[in-house]
């Protein structure tokens, strides 16, 4: 490559490769030469053409010298030693060993089926992921790029979780993708994975995970069978690190921006004061997107980083309608109406087990309900009662005929009152 070739897909895919590069220093470079795109493109027979692979303009060897320098890559915070490598590749086109692996290795995912590769001016980019601060300049996406077109709702939270968290998570993602939100998170275990095993059980509407890995080093693995049903069902991994990116601490951070970025909204459902799900709320915070929290008991600390954010004025969540009733009318689906009487799979559907008895002892003396339960509560343990075991959220709704959104309320109540304990998806009476 001659200093008078332009910049396109795969010079953007070789910088990324470089020393010292990352996300930020990316994306300023990028803003820049499309703000003299911008101011040049109607005086000047040059033209950056900065995305489409298909676009092969050429701008001459003056222009491009004066475009991007050494002095240029300095003002943009780039370091000494990337500056350097950066105008070494883009005048000879040369990377040392190991860029020139990643590079090949890249060009050779990239010729698989539904591999691709997304910059912000490309058609599938999200126009609302170009307007968060640090606008991910490169995007790996595995899947059906169709998911980015669904009005998007995310749902994050702690890792290590309630079987209460866990399963709002997963019912309240079922609920949105039945309506046609698409649901994205961050694959992690606990919150995480039910919002995604929720959002598969509808099976109405692709979701969408955001890696903290490259896509060549899928994280956690332990849910490996959740990606690929993920991507069975038309949905998508993505993720903004270069595809051989191995798990690191510092890195699940900044892809929380993404999460949010691509959201009309972000709930919280289950977190500490130190959960990093916090930060995504942060983000949401900073890119005007809302905020909803669901609550948890008073004293439990996985629940302290979601009291913190009703505190600030997050939106308490009790069931999907508050979320819909918060989110603008124009990123929402056609269909709000929630099905008042369709059965939900449980949970437990994920990872089926034998069915639980009382403590696996019939003789078990139930605790006495307050009187103060609600009617809904108290039919529910009326249901468990009779039936003298344990039973899942679908065995319940059947039963006790209630929609799905009064059936957690009424749940989420007993739970509170320390009637029933959620264990692994079935409610056991104390």
């Amino acid at each position: 490559m001659s200093t008078s070739s332009l910049l396109r897909q795969e010079d953007w895919l070789c910088l990324s490769f470089l020393s010292g590069i990352g996300p930020a220093r990316l994306s300023r470079l990028f803003t820049y030469l499309m703000h003299l795109e911008n101011s040049t493109v109607s005086d000047s027979p040059h033209s950056l053409a900065l995305d489409d692979p298909l676009t092969m303009r050429r701008m001459s060897e003056s222009h491009i010298d004066s475009v991007l320098s050494y002095d240029v890559l300095r003002s943009l915070k780039w370091p000494d030693v990337t500056a350097r490598e950066a105008m070494a590749y883009l005048t000879t086109g040369r990377l040392n060993d190991a860029q020139e692996k990643k590079r090949q290795d890249a060009l050779a995912w990239l010729e698989q089926e539904d591999h691709h590769l997304i910059l912000p001016t490309h058609s599938a980019y999200p126009e609302a992921l170009k307007q968060i601060s640090v606008a991910p300049t490169l995007l790996y996406a595995k899947g059906n790029l169709t998911a980015l077109t669904f009005p998007k709702f995310g749902i994050v939270g702690a890792r290590r979780c309630s079987s209460y968290g866990r399963d709002m998570a997963y019912h309240l993602a079922y609920e949105l993708s039945a309506l046609g939100i698409a649901i994205v998170s961050g694959g992690a275990m606990g919150i995480d994975t039910a919002a995604h095993q929720g959002a598969l059980a509808s099976k109405q509407t692709p979701s969408i995970a955001v890696m903290g890995t490259g896509l060549k080093h899928l994280y956690p693995q332990k849910n490996t069978p959740v990606f690929e049903q993920l991507l069975d069902q038309g949905g998508l991994l993505i993720s903004e690190y270069p595809l051989t990116t191995t798990p690191k601490p510092s890195l699940f951070p900044p892809r929380n921006r993404i999460i949010s970025g691509l959201s009309m909204g972000v709930l919280v459902a289950e977190a500490s004061l130190k959960s990093g799900s916090l930060i995504s709320a942060s983000y949401a915070l900073q890119q005007n997107r809302e905020v909803f929290a669901l609550p948890g008991r008073i004293h439990d600390a996985n629940a302290a980083g979601c009291h913190q954010l009703l505190r600030q004025g997050a939106t308490l969540v009790r069931n999907v309608q508050d979320i819909l009733d918060e989110c603008p009318d124009d990123c929402l689906p056609m269909n709000k109406t929630i099905a008042a009487d369709k059965p939900h799979p449980s949970s437990s559907d994920a990872h089926p087990r034998q069915t639980v008895l009382f403590e696996q002892d019939k003789k078990h003396t139930a605790k006495p309900v307050p009187e103060s339960l609600s009617s809904n509560a108290k039919q529910i343990i009326n249901c468990i009662d009779d039936q003298a075991r344990s039973m899942d959220f679908d065995e319940l709704a059947r039963a006790t005929k209630l929609n799905a959104s009064g059936l957690m309320q009424a749940l989420m109540e007993l739970e509170l009152n320390a009637c029933l304990e959620n264990k692994d998806g079935r409610y056991v009476r104390l």
